[in-house]
């Protein structure tokens, strides 16, 4: 396929068969210009604006606009060119869709990869022939007219990193293929600009040595020594003179035409021996059995023999990699006939990063090999391999940067089994070489303990609970577990106990270790070195984990806290995951981080305005999701009123009720959490609502001690802001959630404290919220009677402020009590009138309950036509209500209906559906009471056995929910079977935990309907 662009010089684009400049006006050729340096990648409107206006130019006011008119030229241009390419709008910015073979700066770099594999082969005419081609791409600089700081950058990099190694290469092949003189032309053709660079300078010299033009070479050798020497660059000098004193001896370092490169050399050199270049075994070595029996399947699958294999041994600073490494190598050393050599590369840490051209020389230096006889990194690298050809070794790679920090190794160590360790994933190396990459995890903790205990020795029989402590605090990382046990072992009159107090501090953690030996030696260095080598974006990213209060968080939440959307949060994470700061412990959006690791994120966290406007994003987004989440599964239930989203912030929202209660389960730990966090962040607007709208689900399924917490936390924020109303329906909820969980003298003083402060404070409509409340706590207790009286009270209060809703629940609710107390016919004008209050509000989930009531009370009337009429109501208003749980009671209603009728098949079918709908409403109370009803339908059908099952399974969901009472009853009815007793219905009031109500600004509707 032709090049169809060009940014080896000025823009130009393939237009009627030919390379133009004049496809377009300049902004639009710096624009593309900058898509051309990243094929497929977007870049966002910022950063096309800082490639494409050159810094004597204005920037436009309103850049995405004017990058809007330049991308519908650009595609104008492409399309009437008929280029391959495609410019495409992407998240806030452009990419360009188009294959790297169409640009002459991606052919330029193919074509000398090809030309390197052609050196390798040892083809080193078709080596010379490919740099020259691929040489000839370049017209003139690369974006050449473009001056701005992005172009700047990316110029200056391509010409070091590319122009200038790719030149080095081909006179290196020049002088391997015996042409000195064509190599000296082409040094000529690099103009005065090159001239001073020692590798040229170097090249020079050999191609005058070639030429036998000695006189000149010696004049051009002091005219470049002196030069480097007033540059004050002694050691270029002092390399310079090496090489001229090697050339004037008497044997010749190019080799005759007659011979090839790889023949002289060898000539000259004799086989080196095999090498140990490799640090001290880790003393105490524990565990890595797995990873250790992986590396000699990869690589040594027999104990006498090897197969050249590469291997990335992965994960976060401090698990072990490099002593795993070592251990493996210790292990297997005679099975290399050229040796092993460990490099450290320092990809991350204080020392400069170990070139791939660095690691060259060094392993031939260390083979005995005069590095300085040769000049070119190409040669030294096609020398090195044919040593290692020979002479194969283990190299171990040790603290890689990432893939494309020692991709350029590889080809030279193809013969060699190689072990890279890295910080980073590596994705790029194993897809590109298909090579196993051996992800270490933190110790277990019982391989943590023995770690201690072999380090520690006998000390440890005496306290042996603090040593799993102890070990427990090092979350499995290798490196804290040593640390400590050397801190342990220099205090040896120190109680290991004490120890473990001490280190309870996780900035003490963090920085023991450096005790005189140097800030290095500690975790916070470890840590803060891969946090230090991140994009400014990802170091935010990881911040933010410091700011959350617990270790597991969704990519919306960081988010949200970021202020930015959920594909760029997720990008950051993608970074951190690579780099094993974070985990992705399934395959949703879901991250974790380490103990150790989260403590260190917070040690990042600085107070300021930015911090804090991250932690009310991030309140934000908890507070406002639970609120959808509760008005999905609750969609008629009143809540307290709600703050504004924080700008940035975007809250989750749920299309169905089973996907909102999911996601508030998913989060119980972090919603938990986050009611005490904003609490103690003087958030108190977010901390006395979290348990409001989270209390309702959570009460689904139990969690009463959660529920209780949250609120307990609630009461004494809405105090600290002063919210009278807020702390008293936070009290009464207190006191309804107590009475759930079994705590009724806790519950009754709860609900004490919540009528005092709205008393106090003259909130008519709480009080009566309150004495409903208590109302239901009487009856809860068994005291009917005074049960009864107070919902007449409250029905009296209820009149007495016009409030119609809580006048039909009091209606409603003392038409239960009154059916308890076996005066079902007084209930019938309670029920009534709630009934006809809910029509008047339009309340269709409150009519629903009370039509259910009226079935059952005319069913136990034994009126049953006129259950019938009252069922057919509930029927109708249950298809769009579509409340599980109050779905559920109607058909148990139903089923007992059919049951006192004499329809046995229809009862249990009737039954059974109602045992479905509380499984699939996930709520346990209801569940049982719906398995009660079960029970005794199947018992009234004479299936005793099956009935008993049944029971059993209703009495064990009740003592789970702490419903002592309820169980008992069950256990009663199952001692006397198989002779069952009629019980009384159980009734849904006292047993439905599907939510808490919320507060209102004025008081809290906190009562039940059904």
């Amino acid at each position: 396929m032709d090049i169809t662009f060009g940014i080896l010089g000025q823009t130009t684009v393939r237009m009627h068969g030919n390379m133009t400049v004049k496809w377009s006006h300049r902004r639009e050729r710096n624009v593309l210009a900058a898509l051309l340096t990243q094929p497929g990648k977007r870049m966002s409107i910022d950063s096309l604006v800082a490639w494409a206006w050159n810094p004597d130019e204005e920037r436009p006011q309103a850049p995405k606009g004017a990058l809007y008119k330049c991308a519908a030229r650009i595609r104008h241009a492409l399309e009437t060119a008929g280029a391959p390419a495609e410019m495409i709008a992407s998240n806030g910015g452009y990419r360009l869709e188009v294959a790297p073979d169409v640009i002459d700066y991606q052919v330029f770099r193919r074509t000398m990869h090809d030309a390197h594999t052609l050196s390798d082969a040892g083809d080193h005419q078709g080596a010379c022939e490919a740099a020259h081609a691929s040489l000839a791409l370049w017209r003139e600089e690369p974006l050449a007219g473009i001056t701005s700081p992005p172009a700047e950058t990316w110029r200056s990099s391509v010409m070091d990193n590319d122009w200038m190694p790719a030149n080095t290469f081909l006179l290196a092949e020049l002088l391997a293929v015996g042409k000195p003189a064509e190599a000296l032309r082409q040094l000529d053709e690099l103009g005065n600009d090159y001239s001073a660079e020692l590798w040229f300078a170097k090249l020079r010299l050999q191609a005058l040595t070639g030429l036998g033009r000695y006189r000149t070479r010696d004049e051009y050798f002091l005219e470049m020594y002196r030069k480097f020497r007033q540059d004050h660059d002694g050691e270029a000098a002092d390399d310079l003179r090496a090489l001229n004193e090697h050339l004037r001896a008497p044997e010749r370092l190019v080799p005759d035409r007659s011979d090839d490169l790889e023949t002289a050399l060898a000539r000259q050199h004799d086989a080196p021996t095999p090498l140990r270049e490799l640090p001290r075994d880790v003393g105490h070595f524990t565990g890595r059995t797995e990873v250790l029996a992986e590396l000699d399947a990869a690589i040594s699958p027999s104990p006498t023999s090897f197969v050249p294999a590469l291997v990335t041994l992965t994960g976060p600073p401090g698990v072990g990699k490099t002593s795993t490494a070592v251990r493996w190598a210790h292990r297997t050393v005679d099975r290399f006939p050229g040796g092993v050599a460990l490099i450290d590369l320092h990809g991350v840490g204080p020392a400069p990063r170990v070139e791939p051209a660095q690691v060259v020389d060094t392993l031939l230096a260390a083979l005995g090999y005069p590095v300085d006889r040769i000049v070119g990194t190409a040669v030294r690298a096609t020398r090195l391999r044919g040593l290692l050809r020979e002479h194969p070794m283990l190299v171990v790679l040790d603290n890689a940067h990432d893939t494309a920090h020692i991709e350029p190794l590889l080809r030279v160590l193809v013969d060699c089994a190689v072990i890279v360790t890295s910080r980073q994933r590596l994705t790029q190396l194993a897809r590109r070489h298909h090579c196993p990459v051996i992800t270490l995890a933190p110790l277990s903790p019982d391989a943590s303990v023995e770690l201690l205990s072999q380090r520690l020795g006998t000390r440890l029989d005496r306290e042996p609970s603090a040593l799993r402590n102890l070990a427990g605090l090092c979350g499995g990382i290798p490196l804290a577990l040593t640390i400590v046990a050397e801190r342990a072992a220099t205090r040896a009159g120190s109680r290991l106990r004490t120890l473990v107090d001490q280190l309870r501090d996780p900035a003490l953690l963090l920085s023991i270790g450096d005790d005189g030996d140097g800030e290095a030696s500690n975790l916070l260095s470890a840590f803060s070195w891969s946090y230090h080598g991140l994009d400014p974006s990802v170091q935010e990213t990881f911040r933010l984990f410091g700011l959350h209060p617990g270790v597991e968080v969704g990519a919306e939440v960081l988010a949200a806290a970021a202020g930015v959307d959920v594909a760029a949060g997720r990008r950051a994470l993608d970074v951190l995951v690579a780099a094993h700061l974070v985990q992705q412990p399934n395959d949703g959006d879901r991250y974790r981080i380490h103990d150790l690791f989260h403590h260190f994120a917070r040690t990042l966290v600085t107070s300021g305005l930015q911090a804090d406007r991250a932690r009310l994003r991030m309140a934000s987004y908890y507070l406002h999701t639970a609120h959808n989440a509760n008005r999905v599964v609750y969609p008629h239930r009143l809540m307290p009123p709600m703050p504004p989203v924080e700008p940035g912030c975007t809250p989750t929202r749920f299309t169905d009720p089973i996907g909102a209660i999911r996601w508030c389960l998913r989060e119980r730990a972090n919603l938990n959490a986050m009611c005490s966090y904003a609490a103690d962040h003087g958030l108190h607007s977010y901390a006395w609502r979290l348990p409001h709208v989270t209390g309702g689900i959570l009460n689904r399924f139990g969690f009463y001690d959660d529920i209780m917490a949250g609120l307990s936390l609630a009461a004494r924020s809405a105090a600290a802001l002063g919210d009278h109303t807020a702390e008293a329906a936070t009290l009464n909820d207190l006191g309804y959630v107590s009475l759930l969980a079994g705590h009724d003298a806790a519950g009754e003083a709860y609900l004490a404290q919540a009528l005092d402060l709205v008393t106090a404070h003259d909130n008519p409509v709480g009080r009566l919220t309150v004495r409903l409340n208590m109302a239901r706590c009487s009856r809860h207790a068994g005291r009917l009677a005074e049960a009864a009286q107070l919902y007449e009270r409250c029905l009296e209060e209820a009149r007495a402020t016009g409030n119609a809703e809580r006048q039909a629940t009091a209606s409603h609710e003392l038409g239960k009590t009154l059916v308890e107390l076996g005066r079902g016919r007084h209930a019938l004008h309670h029920f009534h009138r709630a009934l006809h209050l809910r029509t008047l509000i339009g309340d269709d989930a409150g009519q629903l309950a009370t039509h259910t009531e009226l079935t059952d009370l005319h069913r136990q009337l034994g009126e049953f036509a006129a259950a019938h009429t009252q069922c057919g109501h509930a029927l109708r208003l249950s298809t769009f209500v579509r409340d599980l749980v109050a779905t559920m009671k109607l058909y148990s209603v139903r089923a007992h209906l059919a049951s006192d009728e004499g329809c046995h098949d229809e009862a249990l079918t009737f039954a059974r559906d109602a045992v479905d709908l509380a499984s699939r409403a996930h709520t346990a109370t209801a569940e049982a009471r719906a398995l009660t009803s079960l029970g005794h339908v199947l018992s009234g059908c004479g299936e005793i056995r099956e009935a008993r099952v049944t029971w059993q399974r209703a009495a064990d969901l009740y003592r789970d929910r702490r419903r002592k009472a309820k169980a008992e009853r069950i256990e009663r009815l199952l001692d006397e079977a198989p002779s069952v007793p009629e019980i009384p219905e159980a009734r849904i009031s006292d047993e439905d935990t599907e939510s808490l109500p919320a507060p209102l600004p004025t008081a809290r509707r906190n009562h039940r309907n059904g």
